[in-house]
């Protein structure tokens, strides 16, 4: 028996050293994107860099993004939750997120901090995983994912995200523009009736107003300032949600 013990002992002693070495250190200086693959270019980093880090200093929340080689046999959830409390992603308020992409195994994930499981549930972070990260990834558009992703993560900490079905869009854009047709019309015969006083002030007013509800939401974090001060400390449970490419 307690030769037994002393192997499992010796061997839970060999093992651990060596997954801890799986998980990278935390950048020195820190960043929130981390891309130890080179798949990105230093503009597209620092585009991701600076969208993360206006929102950090809007919010306090905190996205990194790590783009890793392999997970070295281990589970991506297991990776994940192991990474985000080494590097302590997040503040006291437990609001971190971890945006994971090892690509040998071509595995995604989405960890959640406790404190933004209320708004980005499973269900979400699932769906922004298939819906705008893996199609991207399969035809190696990785920025494009990276940047698609983040901006419905950073919607869904709002309480702004919403899931389309298949086709909705590209309805409501018809619709949209069918719109603009009709009032153009409408506005032109009344400058015709009336001698084209205001058809250019309506016109112009009524576009701008149908037209505007097509901002961006990135327009409110369209400028960061200084640089990443580093993690503060959140912990993570396992909510969030896995994929792959």
């Amino acid at each position: 028996m307690m030769r037994f013990a002393a192997f499992w002992a010796l061997f839970f002693y060999l093992i651990f050293p060596v997954l801890a070495q799986e998980i990278p250190d935390v950048p020195d200086p820190p960043r929130l994107v981390n891309d130890f693959t080179g798949v990105l270019s230093e503009d597209e980093v620092g585009a991701l860099e600076k969208k993360l880090l206006a929102w950090e200093d809007s919010t306090s929340n905190q996205i990194a993004i790590v783009l890793v080689p392999d997970l070295g046999g281990m589970d991506v959830a297991d990776y994940s939750v192991r990474l985000a409390e080494k590097w302590h992603i997040g503040t006291k308020k437990d609001n971190g997120l971890l945006l994971l992409l090892a690509m040998e195994e071509r595995k995604s994930r989405i960890e959640v901090g406790y404190g933004l499981e209320g708004r980005i549930t499973d269900a979400i972070s699932r769906r922004i995983l298939a819906d705008y990260l893996k199609p991207a990834f399969r035809e190696k558009r990785y920025y494009e994912g990276l940047d698609a992703a983040t901006d419905r993560l950073i919607e869904a900490a709002a309480g702004e995200y919403r899931q389309e079905s298949k086709g909705s869009g590209k309805k409501q854009k018809a619709i949209s523009w069918s719109a603009i047709i009709i009032v153009l019309v409408v506005l032109f015969l009344l400058s015709r009736r009336g001698g084209g006083g205001g058809g250019g002030f309506l016109t112009g007013m009524l576009l701008g107003n149908m037209l505007g509800g097509r901002r961006s939401s990135w327009d409110d974090f369209s400028s960061g300032s200084g640089s990443f001060g580093g993690f503060g400390g959140g912990s993570f449970g396992g909510g969030g949600a896995s994929g792959d490419w």
